[in-house]
């Protein structure tokens, strides 16, 4: 049940993402009945501090060696107010176009470029903020923990630049209807932004995100998240949210390529065959 976007591998001015555009002619799956047996936090350990409308990252990363203390500060603002939108920010949760909002909120650069990278990813919504189906409420505040990481890299002409990234771990308990019961919804996602000695505002943009207890198939083709019907998959699934997202350190699961949301799974979709 772990869907990852391509995350956006890219080095300073490289930009990647899927092809393909979501599709309405697929009926949605059908909410789950009030007959069923809910799925809470509390249920599958969740007690991480609420988060309403202020994102409050854990203390970044120490300033690496030799590198512009005042860049690096703009860097960890910039990606602060990027993760505060795509995490906790309801505009951006129900919009058909999160990406304007983000845009707006953004460095001119840092925005255009975020935009040129998801304009053509099969879910373009969910490439750039925890997009939710229209029917989905969320139930109380979300539930975030956050990690950062800070990294030496070295491009294809030997020049070394740095990469800081700060994720994400939000978990919705949501309901799909007035009268369903409560599930769960996980979001782990990275924002990231690359910096040579001599940056000022160019930065590099780069990202990724998986999602754990959601409808598979709404990922690609309604580009939303809806929870799962399946209570013991989104259970078993929402397990390894809970550990990544109660750690430390910025961990992403490891992904099969059948997993991933790209153009196949998107057609896989269509047809029926997931």
């Amino acid at each position: 049940m772990r869907r990852l976007l391509g995350a956006l591998v890219t080095v300073v001015l490289a930009c990647g993402a899927c092809t393909s555009s979501p599709s309405d002619d697929e009926p949605r799956t059908a909410a789950s009945t009030s007959t069923e047996p809910a799925l809470s936090l509390a249920s599958i350990g969740i007690d991480w501090p609420e988060a309403e409308a202020t994102l409050s990252p854990v203390d970044p990363p120490p300033l690496p060696v030799g590198f512009d203390a005042a860049v690096f500060t703009r860097m960890t603002g910039i990606l602060t107010d990027w993760a505060q939108l795509t995490t906790l920010d309801e505009d951006v949760r129900y919009s058909g176009t999160p990406i304007d909002r983000i845009v707006k909120a953004l460095p001119e650069k840092v925005g255009a470029a975020l935009r040129k990278q998801t304009a053509e990813a099969v879910s373009p919504g969910l490439a750039v903020a925890n997009v939710l189906g229209d029917e989905v409420s969320v139930v109380g505040a979300p539930r975030v923990t956050t990690a950062w990481k800070v990294s030496a890299e070295t491009d294809d002409a030997g020049e070394q630049y740095t990469r800081l990234e700060l994720q994400t771990r939000a978990a919705y308990e949501v309901r799909l209807g007035d009268d369903a019961p409560t599930r769960v919804i996980g979001v782990l996602r990275i924002h990231a932004l690359s910096a040579y000695r001599d940056t000022t505002d160019d930065y590099g943009v780069s990202g990724g995100w998986q999602e754990f207890g959601a409808l598979d198939c709404s990922l690609a083709l309604d580009d939303d998240l809806i929870p799962e019907e399946d209570l013991e998959a989104a259970a078993s699934d929402l397990k390894t949210f809970a550990e990544v997202g109660s750690g430390k350190k910025l961990v992403m699961p490891p992904l099969a390529a059948t997993e991933e949301v790209d153009a196949q799974y998107l057609q896989r979709c269509r047809n029926g065959l997931t």
